[in-house]
């Protein structure tokens, strides 16, 4: 026991203790900590990760290894103050006047001075120590007079603090890793919750906490750009038959019961959206946020999966290209929102998903309207965008209809319609066989471009002859085909019936099985509120406190002091500090002109 007790009054051993919690408090700090499995065996290989699991680095701050080292710190810390604390208190409250004469004349900053009066003015001396800042203590020993004075004796008191700190903060420590939590909790409007999440490598573990907490409405502010600005949670705090009703902001937590809440984020409560599906029948679909929703997709059973409403879609009205409808605008005046949108993923029997993004919104581009679908294929890279014309006579419809785009693509498909159509086409051809020809070509093009886009086009082009002649012959193709499908459908303008063909071309390409719009939403908002609770803390902050004052007072604070020993018509003046530093010398020839001025002595 005495071995023991040696070893943790030791300052080595406290040394050493500190320098490993260091060590281990930088890795928790660089090597992210709670996190899955799966994450450090992709980042650091399937040997390191199952090293730094084995060796409890993945949770450092819970591990048993940290709690004892904070034990030893604590205690070793503790006693290492306990042993000295006495001794520097009576130091602190010590003049030192039984220091002997030959010793004050053996400090380097020393001097004597013959008095021109036998009897030199006490009370002057002390007057002058006193406004100097330093206390002092009169003795009269057998041969003469002495004032030993002392300033500074804080810097002793910095020695207890930081240790006192260094326990505090260790035991705060303890405290905190057994009894402490920090959980996150998404709560939908209206209603309540009383525990939380937490996050413990592959698992989640359910935190209770004293009390129930019901969102009553959340509120979001955004930036121009569409970013958002400032989240509100108007909240009741539900403690038996106790309600507290709170609102939270960003940097505005609430402590209730040692529990503190702080507002962290947002996120969908399940608002509910309607979709229309066009494919083989058209369909009304269905769902929730964060659900997925089952439908028969051309015959085949699959699922659609709602992953996310967005309300707000900001763009910068000049820089965004056509086809880039994923980035943020730009913040000030020339920014606009296009309105919600909706994303899911529609997955199949193999479970294979395609991701969709769809905006309700018909969007002004280039003059025109368009509704706009985006589309990721499974293993593509990138969102391609399909832009589908709206009909002109929709009126106040932000939303816009796609009647016109529907009806022409429907007459594309039909035999009969592009028959009639290649037959109008070559009417006004008094040459029987041109006529012939002409319409035969038309609806070979349109029967071909119904199959594969202008993609078709290309291919007829090239039997034509060499790069020359396919190009003449393609921009014939191409506006047979406007001319042939303007027949189609007459009421639509030119560049309805242009940019409807672009679509279509657009959608053969990116193979899309259906085309969907998006309908109505009833959106629901959801907090993110993260709580914790960490008795301890007060603890740490204190000392924390306590380890800056400290500091500042054994590194800013210098213990000074001064001894005046008369006897026999001489005045002998001696002067020590902790640290020896160039401005002393200016500071003791500073006192010592002012004392042999107030005792009548020549100035030395």
């Amino acid at each position: 026991m005495k071995v023991l007790l040696s070893l943790l009054r030791s300052m080595r051993f406290a040394i050493a203790i500190l320098a490993v919690v260091g060590v281990a408090s930088t890795i928790g700090s660089i090597l992210e900590q709670n996190q899955p499995a799966v994450v450090y065996v992709s980042r650091y290989g399937e040997f390191w990760a199952s090293f730094f699991t084995l060796c409890g680095l993945t949770d450092i701050y819970h591990a048993w290894w940290f709690y004892t080292l904070l034990t030893f710190m604590a205690s070793s810390t503790a006693l290492c103050l306990w042993q000295n604390a006495p001794s520097m208190v009576r130091d602190m409250r010590s003049y030192r006047e039984n220091k002997s004469i030959a010793s004050l004349r053996n400090l380097e900053f020393h001097t004597e001075f013959e008095l021109r009066a036998h009897d030199a003015s006490r009370a002057g001396l002390a007057s002058y120590l006193t406004a100097q800042g330093f206390r002092y203590k009169h003795v009269n020993t057998s041969g003469g007079s002495l004032l030993a004075a002392r300033a500074g004796g804080a810097r002793r008191l910095g020695y207890l603090l930081v240790h006192g700190a260094m326990v505090l903060i260790c035991v705060g420590g303890l405290v905190d890793g057994r009894i402490s939590y920090r959980a996150s909790m998404t709560i939908p409007e209206g209603e309540t919750s009383s525990q939380g999440q937490i996050q413990d490598g592959d698992q989640i573990i359910q935190q209770p906490i004293p009390f129930a907490v019901r969102l009553k409405k959340f509120a979001i502010a955004h930036y121009a750009n569409g970013q958002p600005k400032d989240f509100t949670s108007d909240i009741e705090i539900i403690d038996g038959a106790k309600v507290v009703p709170v609102t939270l902001q960003v940097n505005h937590p609430y402590t209730y019961r040692g529990v503190t809440l702080f507002q962290s984020g947002f996120a969908d409560g399940g608002s509910k959206v309607t979709l229309r599906m066009d494919g083989a029948v058209t369909q009304q679909i269905g769902g929730v946020i964060g659900a997925g929703t089952p439908l028969l997709l051309n015959g085949a059973p699959a699922t659609l999966e709602f992953a996310e409403l967005r309300v707000i879609n900001v763009f910068d009205k000049d820089g965004t290209a056509a086809r880039n409808w994923n980035s943020r605008g730009q913040p000030g005046d020339r920014t606009r929102d296009v309105g919600p949108s909706v994303a899911f993923r529609l997955r199949d029997q193999q479970g294979q998903s395609d991701e969709w993004l769809v905006y309700q919104r018909a969007i002004e581009i280039d003059g025109a309207r368009y509704r706009v679908v985006g589309h990721r294929a499974a293993g593509e890279d990138g969102m391609r965008y399909l832009r589908i014309p709206v009909d002109s006579d929709t009126g106040n419809d932000v939303a816009g209809t796609i009647a016109g785009y529907q009806h022409l693509v429907a007459a594309l498909a039909d035999p009969q319609q592009r028959a009639r159509a290649a037959r109008q086409t070559a009417e006004r051809v008094t040459d029987p066989r041109l006529a012939a020809t002409l319409s035969a070509t038309a609806a070979a093009l349109m029967e071909a471009f119904h199959h594969k886009g202008y993609r078709a086009l290309t291919e007829m082009s090239r039997l034509r002859g060499n790069d020359e002649e396919a190009l003449k012959a393609a921009q014939l193709y191409h506006q047979l085909l406007e001319r042939s499908a303007a027949l189609l459908a007459p009421e639509l303008s030119p560049r309805m019936v242009h940019d409807v063909l672009n679509a279509y071309d657009d959608a053969v390409n990116m193979q899309l099985p259906a085309l969907f719009t998006f309908e109505t939403y009833d959106q629901v908002n959801a907090t993110g509120l993260q709580v914790t609770h960490a008795p301890g803390a007060a603890l740490v902050y204190l000392g924390s406190a306590l380890l800056a004052l400290g500091v500042i007072a054994m590194y800013f604070v210098r213990e000074r002091r001064i001894w005046l020993y008369s006897a026999g018509g001489k005045l002998l003046l001696a002067f020590s500090a902790n640290r020896n530093t160039p401005a002393l010398r200016t500071e003791f020839d500073r006192h010592a002109g002012a004392i042999a001025q107030l005792a009548g002595a020549p100035t030395p």
